[in-house]
């Protein structure tokens, strides 16, 4: 429960600070918008698919991996919003202004955060290597995909086609489904672990509200939310540890298709259509 009274607490911070534009509700979906939603249903079709082959098969840790973070991750964001929209790293979410705040508030949330692993982990069953290695999968690769599609890529498209309340809730439902295949296997009780990811969901997209700057959320405050579901929740941190090689690797074919993509932009060969589309970006109204 502890999960929907901080989700609670964190949307009704959000409403109060944006509440010029908190209630204004619209319908004006384009194209940009269903990208956004279509790039969030195949993260959820990769994951499910990993239950078909056995979530410990060489076929899942590739869908996952490849599949999930790389291509829903960064190729699909970072491409559409570099070559189609032509909005830049604004477009997802990775901008200047207010990044001292969100950094702070960054800082300070993740600071509070870390007091249930403080006192709720069983720091003796904790192997430090492991932890380690864990971190780098759940912060590093699996945080930036995270990150890149359901804030920078999906909330932000979202907010602009329906408002700033549907944005929160729906991005939170659509993130919820990528741990189908993922995480769900590892709950004893996968229900009431959807309901928990939901308002973790709720309350990380309302935190990423307050300022639209990835900064406000990673890699700290993130960061910490996920080293607690896996720390003190599942306790899965040695299997994670045990995937420390995919992850070094994933994380590194991540940061080369950001930086090819990069290249592109600036080289001027955008993809067709994406001319003139610049203006319609979320990161250009933020």
């Amino acid at each position: 429960m502890e999960q929907f009274f901080m989700a609670v607490i964190f949307l009704v911070i959000a409403l109060v600070v944006r509440r010029k534009e908190a209630f204004q509700l619209r319908w004006q979906p384009t194209r940009h918008t269903w990208a956004a939603l279509g790039a969030g249903v195949l993260a959820f079709a990769f994951s499910a698919s990993m239950l078909l082959v056995g979530p410990e098969s060489l076929a899942a840790k590739i869908i996952h991996r490849v599949g999930i973070y790389v291509v829903c991750g960064v190729a699909i964001p970072w491409g559409y919003a570099l070559l189609v929209e032509r909005s830049g790293l604004a477009g997802l979410g990775l901008v200047r202004k207010k990044w001292k705040l969100s950094l702070v508030l960054n800082l300070v949330l993740a600071g509070l955060m870390s007091l249930v692993i403080v006192f709720e982990a069983d720091w003796n069953a904790i192997h430090w290597e492991n932890l380690a290695k864990s971190a780098v999968a759940l912060v590093g690769a699996g945080g930036l995909f995270e990150l890149f599609l359901y804030y920078g890529f999906i909330h932000l498209r979202l907010e602009k086609a329906l408002g700033m309340i549907p944005a929160i809730l729906l991005t939170a439902l659509i993130y919820v489904t990528w741990h189908t295949g993922t995480q769900l296997p590892l709950e004893a009780d996968p229900a009431a672990a959807l309901w928990k990811l939901f308002w973790v969901g709720v309350m990380y997209q309302s935190v990423f509200s307050l300022t639209r700057n990835l900064w406000v959320i990673w890699p700290f405050f993130h960061g910490v939310g996920v080293m607690i579901d896996f720390v003190v929740n599942v306790g899965a941190v040695d299997r994670v540890a045990a995937d420390f090689p995919w992850a070094v690797g994933a994380l590194a074919a991540m940061m080369v298709v950001g930086a090819a993509l990069m290249w592109l932009a600036r080289a001027g060969r955008f993809m067709p259509g994406g001319e003139g589309t610049a203006k319609d970006a979320p990161g250009r109204a933020a």
